[in-house]
């Protein structure tokens, strides 16, 4: 049952992508010589599932709504071409070899593809952002962003020998959607996760983080200076957990801290991206103190707002519905962002 649900939510995705693109006029758009570039360089029927093709295919929309010659590059040879506006979609499929350090090739990528004259989407700092939490807290660190108390071993001997009070938060380096988050309660906990090979293996730098006293987190989605999303993660429990949907968290669409709208957008900026998302909560959930900016990301699966009644929100993600699709409403809030995304990159590049 579970495998055919999957199948129909696939196909759910694809029929809205197909009626969503205006596949004449980028007949008339599609242009081989074009400065401005759509990179897609890896095709197969996983693809077509992914998060990648529907970011992908809301790049090509928003390039067609603003009537944007474009060229698709379908191949994997993208670092022959010099002086041009290169689109493609953040993931770890780039990372062919496998390594653990998933997003240093996407680093890397974007990097030649700027030195010899590409203006890139996203931008290589940007990528460097991409769920490498080492760097963005030294990036947060720099900029003065309210974050958590942080600190960065480089080993697990480091970590031991600090005697650092419980309970506290170790992040992996290269992780998402709550992955590779633990809570770490006693010394029973550290030496569970000291005698994990692979966590040792995979983790050059162990970031050890305060746990904040918290319940729900406010996911905020912003392009350039304008909020377009923003969400209540809600944890029902009494205990300390991730609150991500997967655990079964709550979602609010509607309320939004209004007194600290400008202070969001500023620190946002501070960051100099054009695009992001914000995990943002309060100690003790009090609103009356200051934001404390947990993460942020230039790449972020948005959930489109629903109308919530009993169920936990992940039911609404992981069922089917013919009438009320999450699939659906997820297309089109991709493809809203994506075509904001797309024209402050362009207003970027023409500034440039």
């Amino acid at each position: 049952m579970k495998q055919v649900t999957k199948v129909l939510k696939r196909i759910a995705r694809i029929i809205r992508i197909i009626v969503a693109i205006k596949w004449l006029k980028l007949w008339r758009l599609h242009d081989a010589s074009s400065d401005i570039l759509v990179w897609i360089p890896f095709r197969s029927i996983k693809y077509f599932g992914s998060d990648a093709f529907i970011w992908d295919m809301a790049t090509i929309a928003g390039l067609i709504a603003e009537n944007k010659r474009i060229k698709i590059v379908f191949n994997m040879a993208i670092g022959k071409y010099h002086n041009k506006k290169i689109f493609f979609s953040i993931s770890n499929r780039y990372n062919i070899y496998k390594f653990d350090n998933y997003t240093h090739i996407l680093s890397h990528i974007t990097m030649q593809l700027e030195q010899q004259g590409n203006s890139v989407f996203p931008k290589h700092s940007e990528t460097m952002l991409w769920e490498n939490k080492t760097y963005m807290h030294q990036v947060f660190y720099v900029e003065g962003v309210n974050e958590p108390k942080t600190r960065i071993f480089e080993s697990i001997e480091d970590l031991v020998k600090a005697n650092i009070c419980f309970p506290f938060l170790i992040k992996a380096e290269h992780s998402s959607s709550s992955e590779g988050l633990y809570k770490i309660s006693s010394i029973k906990d550290l030496s569970d996760l000291v005698s994990n090979k692979k966590f040792v293996a995979e983790n050059k730098h162990i970031i050890a983080q305060e746990l904040i006293n918290m319940r729900k987190d406010l996911r905020v989605i912003l392009v350039k200076g304008e909020i377009l999303l923003h969400y209540w993660r809600i944890n029902l429990n009494e205990e300390w957990k991730p609150t991500s949907t997967s655990y079964g968290s709550k979602v609010d669409f509607d309320f939004f801290p209004e007194q600290w709208r400008a202070h969001i957008i500023e620190t946002f900026k501070s960051l100099k991206i054009t695009t992001g998302a914000f995990d943002v909560t309060w100690e003790n959930d009090d609103l009356s103190t200051k934001p404390i900016y947990l993460e942020v990301s230039p790449f972020y699966q948005p959930n489109p707002k629903m109308e919530l009644k009993e169920k936990a929100y992940a039911f609404y993600k992981q069922h089917f519905s013919l009438f009320n699709s999450w699939d659906v409403k997820y297309v089109n809030v991709v493809f809203d962002i994506k075509h904001k995304q797309v024209k402050a990159y362009l207003e970027d590049s023409i500034a440039n």
